[in-house]
């Protein structure tokens, strides 16, 4: 089966480690330490397909001033590279962590990006001789459409695709129109979808039940608590979490790779497929700056999850 995972949005994502909380306005931190890794959702859910043994290309758009970190990264997890090239930078965001707390500086992808872009031109990167499964994941920069995501998962779906959705807002609302296969939001991301965030097993269940309208599956994470499949829940184990950028994502990943990779029929199952991909989600939290977990913690994790 082969993935093909689209990223509009990718990121250099920071983690920066301060000895200890800020006190007040102004001060200056000298003894920080920092981490980098490329990534933006879509990016991280390839690589961690990747590191799965799934036969991967990822492709959108990346920057002409600093694209080389990503190609390498791509071509370090055997990642086939189909990103356009545009002009300017890719994006940086920062997770600054400190003892007992954190936030989090989440920059706008390619705001310079020109408003002319084909939509052809980007999905014909997805041109492969056989279909297979696209995730679309990710916010869309500021000159792209609301309603690229429908548009892409109405041209997959004519040609055979299986379609995964994780996106937010308006871009997410207009692509449930076109009824992709699966889709994840957080619980905060149902509220502008069905009214509410969730909180309660029962909210949980009557959300999910109305997204079930608009998509085949529907996969609810929950934070630290865990996940929603169906309308099924898969506790999370608990881990020291040291910086949460590429849970979702790789929670996502592995919930993918369990579903649709080249795995067993007895691997295959919303239920099972939704253990192994909280206890994955788990473990990437324990990683700086959305750094790729070891593949055993996930084995060792999912023990634990009931």
């Amino acid at each position: 089966m082969k993935f093909f995972c689209l990223c509009m949005s990718p990121a250099i994502d920071a983690t920066v480690t301060l000895p200890r909380a800020p006190k007040g306005d102004g001060e200056i931190f000298k003894d920080v330490a920092e981490e980098e890794n490329v990534g933006g959702k879509t990016v991280n859910v390839a690589r961690w397909l990747a590191l799965r043994g799934a036969d991967v290309a990822c492709g959108g758009l990346l920057g002409e001033d600093n694209d080389r970190p990503f190609a390498k990264e791509l071509a370090k997890y055997g990642i086939e590279d189909r990103f356009m090239r545009v002009a300017g930078a890719t994006r940086r965001n920062e997770m600054i962590v400190w003892p007992g707390g954190s936030m989090k500086l989440n920059r706008s992808a390619f705001p310079k990006l020109a408003a002319e872009l084909s939509f052809e031109s980007l999905l014909s990167l997805s041109s492969f001789s056989a279909p297979g499964v696209a995730i679309l994941s990710g916010s869309l920069p500021p000159a792209v459409p609301k309603d690229f995501y429908a548009r892409a998962v109405a041209a997959f779906k004519a040609q055979g695709w299986l379609t995964v959705l994780d996106a937010s807002g308006e871009a997410m609302r207009l692509g449930l129109e076109e009824r992709p296969d699966f889709i994840k939001p957080n619980a905060e991301e149902c509220e502008p979808l069905v009214g509410f965030v969730p909180k309660t097993p029962e909210e949980f269940a009557r959300a999910t039940a109305m997204l079930r309208e608009k998509a085949a599956h529907v996969v609810i994470s929950d934070g630290g608590a865990g996940a929603w499949f169906d309308g099924e829940f898969v506790p999370a184990p608990k881990v020291e979490v040291v910086d949460t950028t590429a849970a979702g994502d790789t929670l996502l990943a592995e919930f993918c790779w369990r579903m649709f990779g080249d795995l067993g029929n007895g691997e295959r199952g919303m239920g099972n497929a939704g253990r192994w991909a909280v206890a994955a989600g788990s473990a990437a939290c324990t990683m700086p700056g959305g750094a790729p977990p070891a593949q055993e913690l996930v084995e060792q994790l999912c023990k634990d999850v009931l």
